[in-house]
């Protein structure tokens, strides 16, 4: 179960204990809540949080998560600049997994760069997961659609 690991601090060895569980002493509902603050934050802390264990490897793939995982660090379109294959995965399963902002780019990109109307049934998909560029364009191309 527990396990003793040793560390070296400063030329000193230190021990510590190791939960193979984690989730031992806190509730599953608690792991998740913190499982979607994380995502919000980082992509990278996720999956960082996702290797630690089964637990969290499960919790980290649930629909939830990646509706709310921050695609943050990855600003433009995934088109627009040369991006690793771990990147362009991570991107594309964001996509695929109806992520907001995901959605918002590919929107944004098929309405502004390729002129197609229809790229706003996309935005206003996201607007309404609660993306707020997304309601923030589709306002004022509603606006300027009625004038």
């Amino acid at each position: 179960m527990n396990s003793k690991h040793y560390t070296t601090v400063g030329g000193k060895r230190r021990k510590h204990l190791h939960l193979d569980v984690p989730q031992a002493f806190i509730p599953e509902l608690a792991w998740f809540k913190v499982m979607l603050y994380v995502a919000t934050q980082s992509s990278e802390d996720l999956f960082r949080m996702a290797s630690v264990c089964p637990l969290f490897n499960t919790l980290a793939n649930t629909p939830q998560v990646w509706n709310t995982i921050s695609m943050e660090k990855y600003q433009d379109h995934i088109n627009w600049y040369y991006a690793t294959t771990q990147v362009r995965h991570f991107m594309q399963q964001c996509r695929a997994r109806e992520n907001p902002e995901a959605i918002f780019r590919e929107a944004f990109e098929v309405f502004f760069r390729q002129g197609n109307v229809e790229a706003l049934s996309g935005m206003r998909v996201a607007a309404k997961a609660g993306h707020m560029e997304a309601a923030y364009l589709v306002g004022l191309l509603v606006f300027f659609e009625s004038t």
